[in-house]
């Protein structure tokens, strides 16, 4: 079983009107939280830029990792 997960961001928009990302799992992992992290971006930040960041960020990152030292179940941690 592999500890990363397939992501994709979307834009959300908080009480007060800021957009925000959301990085959704594509997969289950024994440990990952239940929420989804949620990414704050600069103030003055639109709609138009959010929604770009977010583009970006779908087009450019592959998968999640939340623990990157933490090998996959049966993976040989040592040279026999």
């Amino acid at each position: 079983m592999s500890h990363k997960t397939g992501i994709v961001f979307t834009v959300k928009e908080a009480a007060d009107g800021e957009p925000y990302l959301h990085m959704e799992f594509h997969d289950q992992i024994p440990g990952l939280q239940d929420e989804p992290p949620a990414f704050d971006l600069k103030p003055g930040t639109d709609m138009a830029k959010a929604k770009e960041i977010a583009k970006y960020l779908n087009e450019n990152l592959a998968a999640y990792r939340p623990f990157p030292s933490r090998p996959a179940y049966g993976f040989q941690t040592f040279v026999k």
